[in-house]
């Protein structure tokens, strides 16, 4: 879940994740790409068709089955300053 290679994000945020079958907890970046219906907090985002539309696989049990345990939205660096 990472940005998509077109540099523009409009809200990065941090899922932490867990395993509905083996319990394992990951954590992992999400980028949301600038749209005009794009989520920019975390309260937009967990209502969002764009969380719904992301993919999880445990990386120990391969289940496609994860719960959100909490979400941190991150500082997105200015690009145009890189």
């Amino acid at each position: 879940m990472q940005s998509n290679g077109s540099g523009v994000v409009a809200a990065r945020f941090r899922l932490h994740l867990r395993c509905e079958q083996c319990v394992t907890e990951c954590k992992r970046i999400l980028d949301v790409p600038r749209a005009d219906d794009a989520p920019t907090d975390i309260e937009e985002l967990l209502e969002s068709a764009f969380l719904r539309r992301q993919n999880f696989i445990c990386g120990v049990c391969e289940s496609p089955i994860g719960v959100i345990a909490a979400v941190a939205k991150l500082r997105v660096p200015d690009l145009a300053q890189t």
